[in-house]
């Protein structure tokens, strides 16, 4: 997975070199204060230490400089990696054909769980696991062969306490379930807090608000279950850490104390080098365990990802142009979706108006994301002229056919920038047109000093009202190239003479925007502009007839 993220191995190398001089800094300094204790003791004239001071002072400084360019270098992979980790799981998202087995990630906290947490445990894995693993090998190696110089004895020492402190206390970390559990029930908690966040009004509409809050706290207190029972084998492995490093120091004091032959000076450094040597190993059981997590994160984005071409600059410029209109035939053929009961048969012949009917819960929008491509049917199929929809190149499918959700995300930018979202070709011209066409023109203009194509939205969605939001969103669907629109509730949030008036205009007259001809199934829970549907309904309405040029 780390390749998907751009990670080079000298980049890794890199970091783990800047991550050993650090820790070797420290072993030395420890070591060298060690000959420097036992070389006073034997009260030497003051320029024999000269050289051991400077040393001493010399390695404490280059201590932090080489720690500062440890976490520069492997922050610095870590934060691109997961930039480009993430624009290369939003492509997958964006570019998800139907029937691959992938293509059910469209909700909210699914991707919210993707993008975030699961994209930064996988990124998290540089700094947290192998940077300090390769910092624990090369430090091992150096202090097993100093050891080596100094005594063979100590070397067979120090190498049965690294395998305690590097090789058991890992593997006992890594054998424990509780933290695949703990990302797991951290996973379900995000998925209710954002279906009790997003979902809040129709829940107290409903009558489920109490409910489905009680359902996250439980999630939440799941968590803290988890988390709690998983830092008993932590604070083992750090119990039996210290205990490896305690007995191995005193191991080697014997060692020296009984049949060291050597002077005295050389002493000091063999009793302090087990002390600065284990300090490499004191992430190994944390970095053991995020590695166990990182990899349950990485099973799931491979699966989102899977075989999807990474996209460049220049190939995302690259748009394929939409089928002709004539060639956009969408038939639907006994089908049935994932949510909602009806069996859908549905045919719309090239530039139709269709406006299905029906109560909240029928299944309404999942037609739509069906009958865009976004979610596989459960039965039956859809195809698009000739093709089922699933044989259909899947930048062609979306160029050709356009799903505009009814909580189609406003970004913190300008309205110019919020349209061109939809078709970054747009002119200034057309994007008046469709602001005008959805009654927005008198708004815009009303105290802008510049352009009021220029106006910024701060805060996204709640810059504007609920009824703004929905015009904006449809003078950016109107905007868009695609020949066949599917308008989730357009009219949603706009008082009644409006609503006639745009619902009219989507269904018997020439559209504004980029096309004047279309197709566009549209869907409503209303049966006229403000009444409710008592059931499930499609109504036609034939192609309006466009005057000659």
């Amino acid at each position: 997975m780390l390749h998907l993220a751009g990670v080079q191995r000298r980049q890794l190398a890199a970091a783990i070199a800047a991550g050993s001089v650090t820790l070797f800094s420290a072993l030395a300094l420890t070591v060298l204060s060690g000959w420097l204790i036992t070389r006073a003791w034997e009260m030497p004239p003051v320029l024999a230490l000269g050289v051991a001071v400077t040393a001493v002072r010399a390695l404490g400084i280059s201590r932090a400089v080489f720690r500062y360019l440890d976490r520069l270098l492997s922050h610095r992979i870590a934060l691109h990696a997961l930039t480009t980790l993430r624009v290369r799981l939003f492509d997958a998202i964006a570019a998800d054909p139907v029937g691959d087995g992938r293509a059910h990630l469209y909700s909210r906290g699914d991707g919210l769980i993707r993008l975030v947490a699961d994209a930064e445990r996988v990124t998290d894995l540089i700094v947290r696991s192998l940077v300090p693993a390769g910092v624990a090998l090369v430090l091992s190696s150096i202090s097993l062969l100093i050891a080596g110089l100094l005594h063979p004895l100590a070397a067979v020492i120090l190498a049965i306490g690294f395998a305690f402190t590097g090789l058991l206390i890992p593997w006992l970390a890594a054998r424990s379930h509780r933290h695949t559990r703990r990302v797991e029930a951290t996973d379900d908690f995000l998925l209710r807090l954002d279906e009790v966040l997003g979902h809040r009004t129709e829940f107290e509409a409903a009558g489920l608000g109490s409910t489905q809050q009680a359902v996250a706290t439980r999630a939440s207190a799941q968590v803290s279950a988890e988390t709690e029972a998983g830092q008993r084998p932590l604070a083992l492995a750090q119990a039996i850490q210290s205990w490896a490093t305690g007995l191995t120091a005193f191991a080697t004091l014997l060692l020296v104390v009984v049949v060291y032959p050597g002077e005295p000076t050389w002493l000091g450094m063999l009793v302090m080098l087990p002390l600065a040597a284990f300090e490499a190993h004191g992430q190994l059981a944390q970095a053991a365990i995020h590695a166990q997590e990182a990899t349950y994160s990485a099973k799931r984005l491979t699966e989102l990802v899977g075989n999807s071409p990474t996209r460049t600059m220049d190939s995302a410029a690259e748009s394929p142009e939409p089928l002709a209109l004539t060639d956009c035939r969408l038939t639907a053929t006994d089908l049935r979706c994932r949510f909602g009961t009806p069996t859908w048969g549905i045919e719309v012949a090239p530039g139709q108006r269709v406006v299905i009917r029906g109560t909240s819960g029928s299944g309404k929008t999942t037609l739509l994301q069906t009958l865009g491509g976004l979610v596989p049917p459960t039965a039956g199929k859809v195809e698009l002229g000739s093709s089922e929809l699933d044989l259909v190149d899947p930048a062609r499918l979306r160029a050709t056919v356009r799903v505009h959700a009814e909580d189609e995300w406003l970004f913190s930018t300008s309205i110019r920038q919020n349209l061109l979202v939809a078709n970054p070709d747009a002119d200034d011209q057309l994007m008046w047109e469709t602001i005008e066409a959805v009654g927005l023109g008198d708004w815009l203009r009303t105290g802008a000093d510049s352009d009021p194509l220029d106006r910024m939205l701060a805060d996204g969605a709640d810059s504007v009202s609920s009824g703004q939001r929905r015009r904006l969103l449809l003078a950016r669907a109107l905007c868009s190239t695609a020949p066949v629109l599917l308008l989730d509730e357009p009219t949603e949030h706009i008082a009644d003479d409006d609503a006639s008036r745009l619902f009219n205009m989507l269904v018997s007259e020439q559209l504004p925007g980029a096309r004047a001809e279309r197709s566009i199934i549209m869907v409503t829970h209303a049966s006229r502009s403000s009444e409710l549907a008592t059931g499930v309904s499609v109504d036609y309405h034939p192609a309006p007839v466009m005057p000659r040029q």
